[in-house]
């Protein structure tokens, strides 16, 4: 249970390190996405799936709120990361930095696609520029990508929590023992 509110605590504070640098920046579009980095970090976790969907689902719902998206396209779209990430990784078994910038990299483009979609579909907005957004999207992957590594660095020495005291300290002969 600690992990998780240690995973909470992690993903909030990528949405307020997202949230600020929305702001301060003059530019909007090709920044890096935290948020999604966090997620896909708490998909390679070891905690059970409905915790992780839980957490994926109110992080997303935050982001919503901050972002001023339609509340609930970033919930849908944050768990369905958030599972893919988990699949891929349970299933191929995959570890490592180049697999935390391909997912990061993958979750990108799926989250874009995902968002563009459903203005369209749902909210009946035309297709506008779609090169622009494809050359925001390149940007923001890219960045996403470079930031990953140290994201999920920062999140495994966060959820690693207290080691063990035996474990900490070699074990040390007691006074008196026969060698």
């Amino acid at each position: 249970m600690e992990r998780i509110f240690r995973l909470f605590g992690l993903c909030v504070a990528a949405l307020a390190a997202q949230a600020s640098l929305a702001t301060l920046s003059p530019i909007r579009d090709p920044l890096p996405d935290l948020v999604v980095i966090t997620i896909l970090f708490a998909a390679t976790t070891d905690i059970a799936v409905p915790w992780g969907a839980a957490l994926a689902l109110l992080v997303g719902y935050l982001f919503d709120l901050l972002s001023g998206s339609p509340v609930g396209l970033h919930s849908l779209v944050f768990q369905l990361v958030f599972l893919l990430g988990r699949s891929i990784q349970r299933r191929f078994f995959l570890a490592g930095v180049l697999f935390e910038v391909t997912l990061a990299v993958g979750a990108v483009w799926l989250v874009a696609a995902l968002v563009v979609a459903v203005r369209i579909l749902g909210q009946d907005r035309e297709v506008g520029d779609l090169g622009g957004v494809a050359l925001a999207t390149l940007l923001r992957s890219v960045l996403t990508a470079a930031l990953a590594p140290a994201v999920f660095w920062f999140g495994n020495r966060l959820t690693v929590g207290k080691k063990p005291t035996m474990a900490a300290r070699p074990l040390e002969p007691r006074s008196g023992a026969v060698e």
